[in-house]
């Protein structure tokens, strides 16, 4: 069918919420002046005939998550006038932007660590040190290299500002400036550090956290385990018979289920959980306060819904299962040692047949046992 004009989808409401909501274009064929039309128009999306159901879910989704988090952002402000800086934070605030205050710039780089921020808003004269210098020092330390760094500065020269810009700054914002005008930069250039940190950090297929980034959550579990005494658990999960799928179907048709097994895991697991793709068919859990027996109901009301789901391609009708291993982190030392457990007991649950949990609890053989 023709893609209908956008005008007839135009919300004319007053209502802000309503105005506020994203339109999405299903159906119609796939041209450059449809999708030009639909942009100008103020759609968020487009997805033309044939429709990829599970593509279109995917973005739902996945703004309905971006707008869950709304405009917040985490700033660092360096700015050495106490009542100036004071001023900034408040307006940020009511905003609803953490911001954190940097009047001694010896203490950035420990203030950053401790406060990640998706932004560095900063004075370029500071009592006895340079903005730009410390631009520069921040891009030494590579999980730097892409934060946006914003001087604030009453510098109207452009040559001045970029060769400022070229020292390892993004832009300026030219005192005095507005609070709504503050506000509105560093909530777009928030957003947009934000997104770009997702490409970084997330697996393109699935939307989760990449094989490197889920390691390093595990390392941080373990770290506050120790720390603090707190319970938690790790979770390895397969799909069963995977390369049987691809070779029978294809692997547009295995890319299909892998993110379905994302998108089960997202909805059905904590926000607090943390959830990886491992590799392949492979994903990674961690589970911040959660015992054994928690974690083992949940995965086992996971394996059976997902096995429950039944998968097209062409005339064919099919079902996948997976299987899981669980570990205990706080009862060992190491990341790796927790991996290896969680690995030991999947293990166990393919050989003993698949499609199922199997907890890795330590007995006098310290090794993994069926789960009930």
């Amino acid at each position: 069918m023709q893609v209908p004009k956008v005008r007839a989808v135009r919300n004319s409401s007053s209502d802000p919420a309503i105005l506020r909501l994203p339109i999405f274009a299903v159906g119609g064929h796939d041209s450059f002046d449809n999708r030009y039309e639909l942009a100008e128009n103020g759609a968020r999306g487009f997805f033309p005939d044939p429709i990829q159901l599970p593509e279109l879910v995917e973005r739902i989704e996945k703004l309905s998550a971006d707008q869950a988090r709304g405009t917040r952002g985490r700033v660092i402000l360096v700015e050495d006038d106490p009542d100036l800086a004071e001023h900034y934070r408040l307006v940020l605030h009511l905003a609803g932007i953490d911001v954190r205050i940097v009047n001694d710039p010896t203490r950035l780089l420990s203030d950053m660590a401790a406060f990640r921020p998706d932004l560095v808003l900063m004075d370029v004269q500071l009592d006895g040190y340079s903005g730009v210098h410390l631009a520069r020092m921040i891009r030494f330390d590579a999980q730097w290299l892409s934060l946006p760094i914003i001087y604030l500065s009453s510098e109207d020269d452009p040559d001045i500002q970029l060769d400022a810009l070229s020292k390892g700054a993004d832009d300026f914002l030219m005192k005095p400036v507005s609070d709504d005008y503050l506000v509105r930069s560093v909530q777009i250039r928030c957003l947009r550090a934000r997104l770009l940190s997702d490409l970084m950090n997330q697996d393109s297929l699935t939307g989760l956290l990449k094989h490197s980034l889920i390691k390093q959550t595990l390392e941080q579990e373990v770290a506050r385990c120790r720390r603090d005494g707190r319970t938690s658990a790790v979770v390895m999960l397969d799909l069963d018979h995977f390369k049987t799928v691809n070779d029978t179907w294809g692997h547009v048709v295995g890319d299909t289920v892998i993110k379905s097994l994302a998108n089960l895991l997202r909805n059905r697991l904590r926000e607090t959980d943390l959830i990886g793709r491992y590799g392949g068919e492979e994903f990674l859990v961690v589970m911040p306060g959660c015992d054994l027996d928690d974690a083992e109901r949940v995965m086992q009301d996971i394996a059976a819904s997902f096995s429950a789901l039944a998968f097209t391609a062409g005339q064919d009708r099919f079902h996948v299962t997976l299987s899981a291993g669980i570990a205990a982190i706080h009862a060992l030392s190491t990341a790796d040692e927790s991996l290896n457990a969680a690995d030991a007991a999947l293990y166990r649950r393919k050989y003993n047949g698949r499609n199922g949990v199997t907890v890795f609890r330590s007995g006098p053989q310290n090794a993994p046992q069926e789960a009930h």
